[in-house]
């Protein structure tokens, strides 16, 4: 199986054990994206189980970074993007492009990433 880059979207909603890479990564994106879901938190309880899970993840990962290549990536697939008459979200957009810069397949549960331009993807169910 290829090594993956796990979309933020398969890190709040973890896939199936048999669908998750053994090689997996993440980007510094997510971690981000799942900062802001605790302090966006509207009850102590869910901040708590979202710190705890944000936590795991943290502890699991090395996170990849943006960098050059990163955003030489995301500039090609968002000019394609457009050209195809999409405009998926920025973070979106740059977690596809780190996968792709790193060799990865993204695996993602949300639709639109799924459609990325050039960025070799698996679409996992809602969970």
């Amino acid at each position: 199986m290829t090594a993956a880059l796990l979309d933020t979207s398969t890190l709040i909603d973890p896939p199936l054990p048999a669908e998750r890479p053994a090689e997996s990564a993440i980007s510094v994106l997510s971690l981000g994206e799942l900062e802001l879901g605790v302090l966006v938190a509207r009850t102590a309880d869910e901040r708590s189980r979202r710190l705890t899970r944000l936590t795991l993840i943290r502890d699991a990962f090395d996170p990849l970074p943006v960098d050059e290549p990163v955003v030489r990536e995301y500039a090609r697939i968002a000019a394609a993007s457009r050209e195809a008459g999409r405009n998926p979200r920025m973070i979106d957009t740059l977690i596809g492009a780190t996968a792709k810069a790193n060799g990865l397949v993204l695996y993602t549960r949300d639709n639109d990433q799924a459609g990325l331009a050039g960025v070799d993807t698996v679409l996992l169910p809602a969970g």
